[in-house]
């Protein structure tokens, strides 16, 4: 069973839809036609490009060893100075 690409001029053009070739003549009544075969050519040689350089991107990002994260500090955090100034206020008290 082959289908068919079909768009509406009244339509975006992104708006297809795929029919069986033998329902073209009804569909064609009613104004839909054929997306030209060039054009649903190109679209598959760029998705088929798009899927190659993400396989490459992916693989080269699977090649690249990983960031390690940066090692924890075993400096003690800074302290609050709210909170000195609160005991200075309570030892003057």
């Amino acid at each position: 069973m082959s289908t068919v690409t079909l768009r509406h001029p009244s339509l975006p053009a992104d708006q297809e839809i795929e029919v069986d070739a033998g329902a073209l003549p009804h569909y064609a009544g009613a104004g839909w036609q054929e997306v030209p075969a060039e054009e649903l050519e190109k679209r598959a040689a760029l998705k088929v490009k798009a899927q190659a350089e993400a396989a490459a991107a992916e693989e080269q990002a699977a090649d690249e060893p990983e960031q390690s994260e940066p090692a924890e500090s075993t400096d003690r955090p800074a302290r609050s100075r709210t909170k000195t100034a609160a005991k200075k206020n309570e030892e003057e008290s």
